[in-house]
């Protein structure tokens, strides 16, 4: 397992939502998988949030994706947010990333913005 490797969860409004942290290899996978299937009743989504997770090795990508029980939790329920849940999310399944937040709060279209400037 990998020793930087920690996964929390909550449940809110028949929902999980789960936050893994450190690197993602076949142990992590492994690791993540169990706590699926041990916390998931059925009903509900499930939300992984990739935000805190740093080297995703592709053997732990593998894994997860061949080894989750899909009659346990339908790909369709599973959505994982942030950038990195494309490389880890099983076929089926759901990717969610919010739209970069500008400091301004403009979204890039003020004449001003140098948010804007990077488009150009």
């Amino acid at each position: 397992m990998s020793t930087n490797f920690q996964v929390a969860f909550k449940k809110s409004n028949g929902n999980l939502h789960v936050h893994p942290t450190g690197n993602f290899d076949g142990s992590s996978a492994w690791e993540l998988i169990n706590l699926l299937h041990e916390q998931y009743t059925g009903k509900g989504q499930v939300f992984v949030d990739t935000h805190g997770l740093r080297e995703i090795c592709p053997f732990g990508c593998s894994t997860f994706q061949c080894r989750l029980n899909q009659s346990r939790l339908p790909a369709d329920r599973l959505f994982f947010k942030g950038e990195k849940g494309y490389e880890i999310a099983p076929e089926g399944s759901n990717v969610i990333v919010a739209p970069e937040k500008h400091k301004c709060r403009c979204n890039g279209n003020c004449a001003n913005c140098h948010c804007a400037k990077k488009k150009n």
